[in-house]
């Protein structure tokens, strides 16, 4: 009698079929996290304005020898778009268009209806021009709310704004 070695390589059928459930599985629970671009519009936003704001009081920080102001708008056009606009005296502005599908923000509790704006102004000193806190606030899935400090700090906060 011979004895043949059989040399046997691949997956069993059921490691195959484990495979396939386990990525059905998987592609179920991850469908929710791409199904709509739109239930993070609110978060981006908040991110977005929050970057914008520190970055106009650093700025207002760098030059604080002139008199110049940094402005910080946020403007909702006529259709409906959001968009944030970061300014200073002499500079090309810095303009980011946010998603379509976003609510219109809340400025100190009032919705920015379209084609109107709102503009927060850093003096010499990186502080507010008005000295007076203000909340934007975007609602959606899940609202976030941006203050900023009179001393022209902007953050994140989970409450009313002080």
């Amino acid at each position: 009698m011979r004895n043949i070695a059989i040399n046997q390589k691949g997956f069993t059928l059921i490691e195959l079929v484990m495979v396939i459930v386990l990525l059905g599985i998987l592609s179920v629970g991850a469908s929710g996290l791409f199904s709509s671009k739109s239930s993070y519009a609110e978060y981006i936003a908040k991110e977005q304005l929050i970057a914008q704001g520190l970055l106009a009081q650093q700025i207002a920080f760098g030059m604080s020898a002139t008199s110049d102001p940094v402005s910080l708008s946020v403007a909702r056009s006529a259709s409906g778009q959001t968009s944030f606009s970061l300014s200073k005296v002499g500079q090309p502005a810095l303009t980011e268009l946010l998603d379509s599908s976003l609510n219109s923000p809340l400025v100190d509790g009032s919705a920015l209806s379209n084609g109107t704006s709102v503009t927060f102004t850093w003096n010499s000193k990186a502080g507010l021009s008005d000295d007076t806190n203000h909340s934007v606030t975007f609602v959606g899935d899940k609202s976030y709310r941006v203050c900023f400090s009179s001393f022209g700090y902007v953050y994140e906060s989970s409450v009313a704004c002080p």
